[in-house]
């Protein structure tokens, strides 16, 4: 996993902010270190007491720690602002924070006998100076192991739309498997059919492009099926961190079905595959609905 660690400052009782430790590819490492899968997280953490929590957080999890470089910076943080259905949006504070402040002595060689997959996204692909580092390494390794990408679009972090357009697409072309929410979707292609960006985006590189329809499910698409699924119907505390949780059921169930090689991409066009993967990672991302904060 590469990409940043956020403070996500949740609503509590009684007026307080409660500060959890989240930011997407760290909750998808997370997530999947707790369900057994070999992870590490590559990345900056800052040096203030947020850093000291983010870095117990792996610990306690369960996520490796070696391309993680801790700084004397401080932290990223997000306030959280939750509507009555859940859904949350997000303010940041990001200049001169750890998490964008990256150095290429941080990114290792994949060695595709030691590594299943490259999962990257969220604000430290769009971020400078961590964004140009990030696409470069991405686009030495891909040639060496299967790469996701989540984009988790954030426009009041990332600045323009039609920006952060350009880059997604640039982004999606470098990747095997894309995850992608409805509303990170309507963000940037406003008054646009999913299924028509979803299409355009397999003309631009990936082999699957699965985009999460909150509780309407989810739905993957490869150019030889059309796979939907389900959501589980549960009491949602908060909708943080459940995309994340869902990429993470995406790529763990993959990995450990043996799917998730270069070689064995072609196992992708099977929709008996892909339908057991949304299965997986929709019933674990609404468990996550459940539980206030990120995973």
């Amino acid at each position: 996993m590469a990409g940043e660690n956020v403070i996500d400052l949740v609503p509590a009782p009684g007026g307080q902010l409660r500060p959890t430790c989240g930011g997407g590819p760290a909750n998808v490492a997370v997530a999947l270190a707790r369900r057994g899968v070999p992870t590490a997280l590559v990345g900056s953490v800052g040096g203030d007491h947020f850093g000291r929590q983010v870095w117990r957080r792996h610990i306690a999890t369960g996520v490796k720690r070696d391309y993680l470089e801790r700084t004397e910076l401080s932290s990223t943080l997000a306030l959280a602002v939750v509507d009555e259905d859940g859904n949350a949006a997000f303010d940041f504070w990001t200049t001169g924070t750890a998490d964008f402040a990256w150095s290429d002595k941080e990114l290792p060689q994949p060695d595709p006998n030691r590594v299943d997959v490259i999962h990257f996204g969220s604000l430290a692909a769009y971020i400078e100076p961590s964004a140009k580092i990030l696409e470069d390494w991405i686009n030495r390794s891909r040639r060496a192991v299967p790469v996701s990408f989540d984009p988790n679009i954030r426009l009041s972090a990332m600045g323009a739309a039609d920006r952060v357009k350009e880059r997604t697409e640039r982004l999606v072309g470098l990747s095997d498997l894309v995850r992608v929410s409805e509303r990170d979707l309507a963000q940037i292609y406003p008054d646009t059919d999913v299924d028509k960006v979803a299409y355009e985006w397999l003309e631009l590189g990936p082999h699957l492009v699965v985009v999460t329809l909150g509780d309407a499910g989810s739905v993957a698409f490869h150019k030889k099926h059309v796979t939907e699924m389900d959501a589980p119907q549960v009491e949602i505390a908060d909708t943080i961190g459940a995309g994340d949780t869902f990429t993470s059921g995406v790529l763990g169930w993959l990995t450990s079905a043996g799917w998730m090689r270069r070689d064995r991409f072609a196992a992708w066009g099977n929709k008996t595959v892909v339908a057991a993967a949304l299965r997986y990672a929709s019933q674990i991302a609404a468990q996550a609905c459940t539980v206030p904060g990120a995973p």
